[in-house]
């Protein structure tokens, strides 16, 4: 096994645990069903990718304990989102995914081959992951249908906007 597939599965899975703080930070601070709709089901794809993960890091010998300092980093990032507006969040959500959490997530892809077909499928679920991520955020900033549909299609158990 590769020694950098382990070190980039084991931050990702820290990327998700930070993640989902931030997300359960901006949930709290929501300003309407739509808000929580968006938050919640953003919250709901690291909730379910950290699980999807655990097995795969157990069998690796990693830790599936959640560290602090990804908790406390979370909690540091939502503090900063609380003053901006939902828009402003959005537009950081995109930037952020675009140019630190995909390039990172897609970096291990290309650290495993096809052969291994588990460990290979979850880094493939993983990029696709943070692509439904980033595609949401750009319909949101460009006023497009449906657009948290990229995450929810990705979700095993979705959240549903309240009609």
């Amino acid at each position: 096994m590769n020694q950098r597939f382990k070190e980039c599965l084991l931050e990702v899975y820290h990327s998700e645990i930070t993640g989902e703080v931030i997300f359960e930070s901006m949930l709290q601070n929501a300003k309407n069903s739509e808000e929580r709709f968006i938050f919640g089901s953003m919250l709901q794809l690291e909730t379910e990718a950290k699980a999807i993960m655990r097995p795969t890091l157990v069998h690796l010998d990693l830790p599936i304990e959640e560290k602090a300092s990804s908790r406390e980093q979370g909690i540091a990032f939502g503090e900063s989102f609380k003053e901006m507006s939902f828009s402003e969040i959005m537009q950081n959500i995109e930037k952020s995914v675009k140019n630190i959490y995909l390039p990172q997530y897609e970096e291990l892809g290309t650290l495993i081959t096809e052969e291994d077909e588990e460990h290979f499928k979850l880094a493939k679920f993983m990029g696709d992951h943070e692509r439904a991520l980033l595609l949401s955020a750009e319909n949101i900033n460009n006023n497009r249908g449906e657009p948290m549909k990229p995450v929810t299609e990705m979700l095993r158990f979705p959240i549903f906007l309240k009609s």
